[in-house]
């Protein structure tokens, strides 16, 4: 029995990866979740899973973490933000493409979490096939450390509009006001309390609102997030004051 069952999940995890081959090539596969959870003789495996709260990815992406002068156009806020290349984080609840969503729900798990760069979302966006209403965007917005010591400087803000810029689908700005930050992305709008940064909770122009995240998900008392972000541990200590813990 232990043995079919092994070979019923090599069957799957074979099946998945042509699938994934094919849909980054250009193809139309049908339901990822529909191989994960097919038995050989199409019964239907009952293994309830959780789906990994983070992937990480490497190369381009769109950075949004300070920007503080995000222009309002209705349930949507137009960020101008950093284009970078190194390894980032995405969170699979937030990828606004609703196919790609689905896909890495269904791959990365908490049981089977994908390594860097297995996420289907990472594929997505290196390709250039991540696509919102239609719409296929060369860059999305997700989350790295760069520039995180100097500028994070956290401090709790009450209910307030702010830009929820998470896998947000981002285009190259003909003529930008600031040259450093070449793109723009549309972020969502959120109304609740939220995580000011460089020690302020409000925007850089009147009529704008600034890209952060929601006041739960930031711990006050021991200065670190809430949620699990990969990398963290090691950022926090290269942003620490050169000295020794035990005195």
């Amino acid at each position: 029995m232990r043995l079919r069952m092994i070979a019923l999940a090599s069957v799957s995890m074979l099946a998945l990866s042509f699938v994934l081959i094919d849909w980054a090539q250009g193809g139309n596969p049908e339901s990822v979740a529909g191989v994960v959870a097919a038995n050989a003789d199409g019964s239907v495996l009952a293994a309830a899973v959780s789906p990994q709260a983070a992937v990480v990815c490497t190369g381009k992406h769109a950075l949004c973490d300070f920007s503080r002068d995000c222009k309002v156009s209705g349930n949507t806020a137009n960020c101008a933000c950093w284009s970078v290349d190194e390894q980032h984080i995405v969170f699979p609840s937030k990828i606004q493409d609703l196919e790609v969503k689905r896909m890495t729900q269904a791959v990365c798990t908490d049981a089977h979490p994908c390594a860097v760069d297995q996420a289907p979302v990472c594929v997505a966006i290196k390709t250039g096939k991540y696509t919102v209403n239609n719409v296929k965007y060369p860059w999305v917005s997700t989350y790295s450390y760069r520039g995180w010591c100097d500028n994070w400087q956290p401090v709790g803000c009450s209910t307030g509009p702010w830009a929820d810029c998470m896998a947000a689908p981002c285009t190259e700005t003909a003529r930008p006001t600031d040259p450093e930050r070449p793109l723009t992305c549309q972020c969502p709008m959120e109304n609740s309390p939220f995580v000011g940064s460089n020690g302020t909770c409000l925007s850089d122009k009147p009529g704008t609102v600034i890209s952060t995240i929601p006041l739960a998900t930031w711990d006050f008392r021991n200065n670190k997030f809430r949620i699990y972000l990969p990398g963290y541990e090691y950022v926090q200590g290269a942003c620490g004051i050169l000295e020794s813990d035990l005195r």
